[in-house]
């Protein structure tokens, strides 16, 4: 069984790219009603910004918690323009570059969000993108608390932040991931956000030759794999074949299971219909004996 990750990584190896930040009124996707945008060339910070979003009619409600958070009130953005309209003025900065976020998949759900709500089709993720909070956790890189949020990863090196202002955030992630690069002496941006999309999956601890229980094992792990969005499991054992082989094996305690066998759908296939034509022809020479006895006995009678 192989295990491949499906990536998306800049086309440049230089470092350009725009990092970007959302506060949302409340729990919906859609309720953006702030954007942070930074934009980096080569490197270098160029353009820093930041807007007040004002949320669909159904979601302009703002909730408590979300207003502790950030500070922003339904009387901040009753003025501002929608997300179509400010999607308008960021765009320049965000077509054909890879974006930056720190916990880029909380980002990327409230972007699809917003970009669906509005009807506006961008296929961002084609261009690559960078999670500063994934980059940090696969380095290892946390405060003295073991924390591995914006405003400590920011304060462990120095970095000026406003934490949940979303102008500052996006600035904030986007000198962080230059920072973690110099730290790990990393100069191409497609090696760095290769590095941050690159997961450590532990394989199940499995003997050399499976049990049923060892099995059961196998079953479990490859369903926790599916279940990861961006995992691709190549050459899988199917699950109706796991099962099978269990039911061999309990048949037959002697019928031997290796490891590699079992991870491999066409090894695990080729050793099914073996062991099954075996149970066979055992099978038909109990019958067989079982017959010739009954024959003699009715002889002998």
């Amino acid at each position: 069984m192989i295990i491949s990750v499906r990536k998306y990584l800049p086309q440049s190896d230089d470092f350009s790219f725009t990092a970007i930040d959302f506060e949302r009124a409340n729990n919906a996707l859609n309720s953006i009603c702030q954007v942070g945008l930074c934009v980096v060339e080569r490197g270098s910070i160029v353009k820093s910004c930041e807007y007040f979003v004002r949320p669909p009619k159904k979601v302009s409600y703002f909730q408590k918690n979300t207003v502790h958070i950030h500070g922003i009130t339904y009387e901040d953005v009753c003025g501002a323009p929608t997300f179509d309209k400010v999607w308008d003025m960021i765009f320049p900065d965000i077509k054909g570059r890879p974006l930056a976020a720190h916990s880029f998949r909380d980002d990327s759900l409230a972007l699809d969000a917003a970009l669906r709500c509005y009807g506006i089709k961008y296929k961002y993720r084609e261009y690559g993108h960078l999670c500063t909070l994934e980059l940090a956790q696969r380095a290892s890189i946390h405060d003295e608390n073991n924390k591995y949020n914006l405003e400590a990863l920011c304060g462990l090196y120095g970095i000026e932040l406003l934490p949940h202002h979303a102008g500052s955030d996006a600035r904030g992630c986007a000198e962080l991931a230059l920072t973690i690069a110099k730290a790990l002496s990393i100069d191409s941006f497609k090696e760095l956000a290769d590095f941050s999309q690159t997961p450590a999956f532990h394989g199940p601890n499995l003997p050399e030759v499976l049990s049923g229980s060892d099995i059961s094992v196998l079953e479990n792990y490859i369903a926790k794999m599916r279940s990861k969005k961006d995992v691709l499991l190549e050459d899988c054992p199917k699950e109706r074949d796991l099962l099978r082989a269990k039911s061999i094996i309990k048949a037959n305690p002697a019928a031997e299971l290796k490891r590699e066998t079992a991870l491999s759908a066409l090894e695990l296939g080729k050793w099914i219909a073996a062991s099954a034509s075996q149970v066979s022809c055992r099978t038909a020479r109990t019958r067989r004996r079982r017959g010739h006895a009954a024959e003699a006995r009715k002889n002998e009678g």
